[in-house]
């Protein structure tokens, strides 16, 4: 396990004065890099050996978003590394010690070279030792875009400098924006403070892509679930992102 303190910033905050899905997630993503800095699972020792971690899947369960100068601390806790995937829990607890998110994640480990998965070696596996896994709600990481409800569509963009990362593909984080900025543009509204995420990764995108959101619509169960297609112009998805909130 691994856990640093921090503080909600204004730059972390949508109009409600409250942190934003998108900046979670990269306090989760940054907790991630700073428990993996100095070891055999670095960026840098990675980059060595011609490796890199990517992700394949996000599934987020949110109770409270923290507000503005909110004293926070931010967790993670490996719990699984098989063959090529490795498998990570997260967590935000407020000031008080509760809970107010928690994650889970799957991981595949890609040679640069071949660009194909790679059985994780035992010297990058030794940097993550075990923990407990948290109770949460685990689903497969298949999403599947849905049959019922409603489809609409919104503008589509193009990806900038500025969505990449340091390995020069778009940020994991970003496709989470790009979802959110599509709801809002196809009339639903300020999505950034969902209760539940799901995200899973088909293929990278790079600079000069360009996507084409596709969103479903739909009540299931007393909530409001929108599932994103991010589509290329190949109309096969580089992401697909399920937003899940209570019913209007």
């Amino acid at each position: 396990m691994f856990i640093f303190d921090t503080r909600i910033r204004y730059s972390e905050c949508g109009v409600n004065k409250k942190l934003t899905l998108p900046a979670l997630v990269n306090y989760f993503q940054d907790c991630s890099n700073f428990h993996s800095a100095g070891t055999s699972g670095s960026w840098e020792a990675l980059m060595e050996k011609k490796l890199v971690w990517m992700i394949l899947f996000w599934e987020i369960e949110v109770s409270r978003y923290p507000a503005m100068y909110e004293d926070i601390k931010v967790g993670t806790i490996p719990y699984s590394i098989q063959g090529i995937f490795g498998n990570r829990n997260f967590f935000m607890e407020d000031a008080s010690g509760t809970m107010v998110s928690k994650a889970n994640s799957i991981w595949v480990l890609i040679d640069l070279d071949s660009q194909l998965p790679v059985r994780v070696p035992k010297e990058v596996a030794a940097a993550y030792p075990p923990g407990e896994k948290l109770d949460m709600h685990y689903t497969g990481r298949k999403i599947i875009f849905p049959n019922s409800g409603e489809n609409h569509t919104a503008g589509e963009l193009i990806v900038r400098q500025r969505d990449l990362d340091i390995n020069r593909h778009v940020n994991n984080e970003q496709y989470i924006r790009f979802a959110t900025d599509a709801l809002e543009e196809a009339g639903f509204g300020d999505r950034t403070h969902p209760e539940g995420l799901r995200v899973e990764y088909r293929k990278q995108a790079f600079k000069g892509d360009m996507i084409y959101p596709l969103i479903n619509d739909r009540t299931e169960n007393g909530k409001r679930i929108f599932t994103i297609s991010l589509n290329g112009e190949d109309e096969k998805p580089y992401c697909l992102v399920e937003v899940t909130d209570r019913a209007d």
